[in-house]
């Protein structure tokens, strides 16, 4: 027991400071029964006393941790907010089987429903949303929110540049802040709570490949993740690369959680924690009261995009635009939804877009899922724009580079029906080197497929990373 002790307390209590164990030493000393003929007499007294010893070392080690700056600074190490998994897969249930559901050969199938947004539910407890709004829009000052609550509420007195408060919410047991960028390229959200010591507060579940730093935010130590889970696969998969930042701490009561998303403002890992550290339960000026912001022309511009104009023709119009029959999938997953059509009268490319539609959010600019269906009259015998994939590097990309893919990418032989066709995975060409040229990125959120029939050329292209190869061949293979 001393050795215990002592392990548990000399880096943050050093002996010469403090030294439990004469007290302890001396209760047990006073303590010590007199030997007994009947052994069943002697256990007897035993088992209270090794209880009593115990909780005599509970309640000491409890002292030294609340009451000395040593003890609380070992409490505050002791916590821990992130957990890795044991893979990088989303802890939960597990991925849904797709649900296939069968077309109508040139004939397109009805789009998705839009359906109003759905609200993203209030933390639990009685919420606030009737007077301070959901919490994708908040809608209370810092003022209003901390009169609504019993615990300390913090905020930012001072913004970073370019940011905004855009409003807070919550429940009774929970506040929630966001803080905005005017072109919305950047979100800062602060929770905060009532740190009660259970582990389900702490049980923040991330992948196994998750880099887990600690930072200083102030005079307490806090645990920093960089990634997120990506919702565009089933199930969600861990990625470190995917920008999102994560910052958790205990302090004065309050388990505060940070996200940073987005590219503006650019924050790191230390710059997010010395903002962190400016949090106050004090006084935050104009900074408290939520901004009404006007959408910034190219916000704008964006918003107003509509797929319809650029895929606006019919499959009927499209096949009078080439002058044959086109082909369309007769089974696809039940997410993706026809939106149109539009041909290139240069290239006699027909392209024919599915595209998963997000009821709670704009088409224009949420559409993680897409499937395109690219087809070319081709005269027999003669090369195309859609005819296989040619090899090559970054300075040769620029020839052509839909057709020319990485040297180092993997180009597959598959069997579509009686044709065969070649399968390639990776988004494709990207940033511009002065040594290389374009960088290829192979990230498998790209997957596509080309071969031939007896008149068109045709390229099955899927931006996400729900559909598998297999998937991707299935959907040629019911061209129809």
């Amino acid at each position: 027991m001393q050795s215990i002790l002592k392990n548990l307390t000399e880096q943050k209590a050093p002996a010469a400071q403090i030294d439990l164990w004469p007290a302890i030493q001396s209760r047990i000393q006073m303590s010590q029964p007199t030997q007994s003929g009947m052994n069943t007499h002697s256990n007897s007294k035993l088992w209270p006393l090794k209880t009593a010893f115990i909780l005599l070392t509970v309640i000491l080690i409890g002292a030294l941790i609340l009451f000395l700056p040593q003890g609380r600074a070992l409490a505050q190490e002791v916590l821990h907010f992130f957990y890795r998994g044991e893979s990088n897969f989303m802890p939960g249930p597990t991925s849904m089987p797709l649900k296939w559901v069968e077309q109508t050969p040139g004939t397109a199938a009805g789009n998705l429903t839009l359906q109003p947004a759905t609200p993203q539910p209030t933390p639990p407890g009685q919420g606030f949303e009737k007077y301070c709004g959901t919490a994708n829009d908040p809608q209370c000052s810092v003022e209003a929110i901390r009169e609504a609550v019993t615990f300390p509420v913090f905020a930012l007195a001072k913004l970073p540049d370019g940011m905004y408060f855009a409003g807070a919410t919550g429940s009774p047991d929970r506040v929630f802040l966001m803080y905005n960028t005017p072109n919305q390229a950047g979100t800062l959200l602060v929770y905060e709570e009532p740190f009660s010591g259970a582990e389900s507060q702490l049980a923040w579940d991330v992948g196994a490949d998750a880099d887990i730093q600690s930072v200083q935010v102030g005079t307490v130590t806090a645990e920093y993740v960089k990634g997120w889970y990506d919702g565009n696969s089933n199930p969600p998969v861990w990625n470190n690369n995917s920008g999102g930042q994560m910052l958790r701490w205990v302090d004065q009561g309050i388990l505060f959680n940070i996200y940073m998303i987005g590219t503006e403002p650019h924050l790191n890992r230390d710059e997010l924690a010395a903002l962190a550290a400016t949090l106050t339960n004090g006084p935050v000026g104009l900074n408290g009261i939520p901004a009404v912001v006007t959408a910034t022309p190219t916000q704008a511009a964006v918003q107003t995009i509509e797929l319809h104009t650029i895929y606006p023709l019919t499959l009927a119009e499209a096949e009078k635009k080439v002058g044959t029959a086109l082909l369309s999938p007769s089974l696809l997953p039940e997410t993706l939804s026809f939106i149109g059509a539009n041909y290139d009268e240069k290239t006699r490319v027909v392209e024919i877009i599915y595209i998963y539609i997000d009821p709670k959010q704009d088409p224009a600019i949420s559409n993680p899922d897409s499937l395109l269906i690219k087809e070319q009259v081709v005269p027999e015998g003669s090369d195309c724009d859609l005819c296989g994939f040619l090899q090559g590097d970054g300075k040769q990309a620029k020839q052509d580079p839909l057709k020319l893919v990485s040297k180092d990418a993997t180009i597959e032989t598959v069997q579509i029906g009686d044709f065969t066709g070649k399968y390639v995975e990776g988004i494709g060409w990207r940033s511009w080197t002065d040594c290389c040229g374009f960088e290829w990125d192979p990230t498998p959120y790209r997957k596509r497929l080309r071969f031939r029939t007896n008149e068109l050329a045709i390229e099955v292209w899927y931006d996400g990373f729900t559909l598998t190869k297999a998937d991707i061949i299935a959907i040629a293979e019911s061209l129809e």
